[in-house]
């Protein structure tokens, strides 16, 4: 039980918690500065993020339900975040597809692994490097809602994340290729 109530995984929970506050307030147009409120939300969720990952690997809280909530949190954020920031900035859709496709495979991927016996994959830096330039392009996107700022750095941020995204899908696959031949061997 004392690997399940750990801190990181508290703060990957309230992670969850945070999505529909998310979508309730940047589509609630009678809350007087709804857009900045989900973009404390977002900042919110995305620092915590790095928090939790902190914690865990300093004071050795790492668990298993900790390696699956954590990713879970971070996906479902930013899937929900791009689909809800995608209605004003319909570019963002290219985006959430391929973070959509990534994420499908990568599911795909860790069930496979799962049900052949094997532990859960780690994070990777890969992986932190594309959360950490999504969320970038999100808070942006976010903020050009609220100021008037270029939209321009949107248009930089798109391609960038798409990359990143794309190098992580391989660097799991990789992993998970390996596990595969592993498994294979025995």
């Amino acid at each position: 039980m004392k690997n399940i109530f750990t801190i990181p995984n508290i703060i990957s929970l309230i992670r969850l918690l945070i999505i529909p506050l998310f979508v309730s307030l940047y589509f609630a147009d009678n809350v007087a500065n709804n857009y900045v409120w989900a973009i404390i939300l977002v900042a919110l969720s995305g620092f915590s993020d790095l928090v939790d990952g902190f914690i865990a690997r300093r004071f050795n809280m790492i668990s298993d339900l900790g390696k699956i909530l954590d990713p879970i949190a971070d996906k479902l954020t930013q899937v929900v975040v791009l689909l809800c920031l995608s209605k004003n900035h319909p570019l963002l859709l290219i985006t959430f597809v391929v973070l959509f496709v990534k994420e499908a495979i990568t599911l795909l991927a860790a069930v496979y692994v799962l049900t052949n016996g094997t532990k859960p994959i780690s994070a990777r830096w890969w992986g932190k490097l594309s959360s950490m330039v999504l969320f970038a392009t999100m808070l942006y996107t976010v903020l050009t809602d609220i100021l008037e700022i270029s939209l321009i750095p949107i248009y930089v941020l798109i391609p960038i994340s798409v990359i990143c995204m794309l190098i992580s899908v391989l660097g799991y696959f990789k992993i998970f290729s390996k596990e595969v031949k592993g498994d294979s061997k025995q």
